[in-house]
């Protein structure tokens, strides 16, 4: 019994992460097209368009630097960047913050560099996709469609998970759903 409400708890937990009380009410589907959005570079480049990846799939991470899973989770996104064939794969961030100076700070301070843009006021994350829920990740098919959506921090950096995206790249999603 007590390993019962261990496994449930640490279950619980998994699920847990930052953002409003509300229940999460995303405007996304499996296997339909992700919405085309504009992606404002936090490094004052040209705003990335969802498109410009299309060929690739897609591992897109929205957080924020006040939530503590997102930031725990940031290293290992740079070590599944580091991991993953940049002609096939690309890993986005997405951080819903005001203050794009305190972003760059803490992605310098944890050596993140994989492409990280910013979303002042929600407007993609909130506004068009409908994620109040921090860490929040999409898995997006080289054609655009969604693969998955996963609440919460991962270890992105596991052999496995690496495996796993490098048979949705060739169209398994087995072990994704």
């Amino acid at each position: 019994m007590r390993r019962l409400i261990g496994v449930t708890l640490l279950s619980a937990l998994t699920l847990l992460g930052c953002g409003e009380s509300e229940p999460l009410s995303d405007k996304l589907e499996i296997g339909a097209p992700v919405p085309e959005m504009e992606l404002q570079r936090l490094d004052g480049a040209p705003a990335d368009a969802l498109r410009d990846y299309r060929g690739r799939l897609v591992v897109l991470n929205l957080c924020a630097t006040w939530c503590e899973p997102c930031r725990c989770e940031m290293p290992n996104l740079q070590k599944l960047s580091d991991a993953l064939d940049e002609q096939r794969f690309a890993v986005l961030g997405l951080a819903q913050d005001e203050d794009d100076h305190l972003v760059r700070e803490y992605l310098i301070d944890k050596g993140v560099e994989f492409a990280e843009h910013i979303d002042p006021g929600g407007t993609v994350t909130t506004g068009q996709l409908g994620i109040r829920l921090f860490p929040y990740t999409l898995l997006i098919a080289p054609d655009g469609r969604l693969i998955q959506r996963i609440t919460g921090a991962r270890e992105w950096q596991r052999e496995e998970v690496v495996e796993l995206l490098e048979r949705a790249y060739g169209g398994d999603y087995t072990g994704l759903r």
